[in-house]
């Protein structure tokens, strides 16, 4: 077994204690780096729309919740669909509340939940952004192929599904 550090004696480190070949087949560091480069593609593709892949997907999310006759999601329930704590969530929706893209305030059976809406220029802006982010899904298909995007995206969900806390 592994010692912590604070288990170890002063003195040089050894190679034993940093397995460099483990370090490298680290998960999360070969996820973040396609994260990085699938987003980095979408955001650069869909900037003439004047929002981010991350926004795009907020307000998908909304427009969803709008079709299902809702009228709006609790930041809570928004912050769990996209794998993220409320801090980070709010902190992505202030550009949108300040576009006025989405709107926020009570829910109408407890005030002391906050509900996210989208506006009508949020549908519009949606809509726009739709050909540019139909172009860079495109594009990761004919890179990946369809059928290893759909596996993939499969696989994912079951990862997030299986490691949820």
């Amino acid at each position: 077994m592994p010692r912590r550090q604070s288990d170890r004696q002063s003195g040089p480190i050894t190679e034993q204690e940093i397995d460099i070949r483990a370090v490298m087949g680290c998960m999360c560091m070969h996820l973040r780096r396609a994260t990085r480069r699938v987003t980095q593609l979408f955001d650069r593709l869909i900037e003439p729309a004047g929002i981010t892949s991350g926004q795009f997907g907020l307000l998908a999310r909304l427009y969803a919740a709008k079709l299902r006759g809702e009228t709006g999601l609790p930041i809570g329930v928004m912050a769990d669909q996209h794998g993220m704590d409320s801090t980070t969530l709010n902190r992505n929706l202030k550009p949108l509340l300040a576009a006025r893209l989405v709107d926020e305030g009570p829910a109408p059976g407890d005030r002391r939940v906050r509900m996210v809406s989208l506006t009508e220029a949020g549908r519009e802006r949606l809509a726009s952004t739709m050909p540019l982010w139909r172009e860079a899904q495109r594009r990761v298909d004919d890179a990946l192929g369809p059928e290893a995007t759909l596996a993939l995206n499969d696989l994912l969900d079951l990862s997030v599904a299986r490691l949820a806390d």
